[in-house]
């Protein structure tokens, strides 16, 4: 599964980094996040279409366990 899903972003981005033409703020990806905590049944579509922003974002942000650190 994750292998082709990995094959397809591949094809779509061809060698290119993903570079999203909306980026989300700090807060709004929090909110992501505690969205899916509190409604686990939303897909990925569903919040994609509730923030405006792509499934593949939703997924990656979702996915990403990364936070600023003091310095950032």
């Amino acid at each position: 599964e994750w292998k082709r899903q990995k094959y397809a972003l591949g094809e779509k981005f061809k060698g290119k980094a993903w570079n999203p033409v909306k980026k989300l703020s700090r807060d709004e990806m929090e909110s992501v996040r505690l969205l899916k905590r509190e409604l686990p049944d939303m897909t990925s579509k569903d919040l994609s279409d509730h923030f405006k922003i792509s499934p593949e974002a939703i997924r990656r942000i979702l996915k990403s366990k990364w936070t600023p650190s003091l310095e950032e």
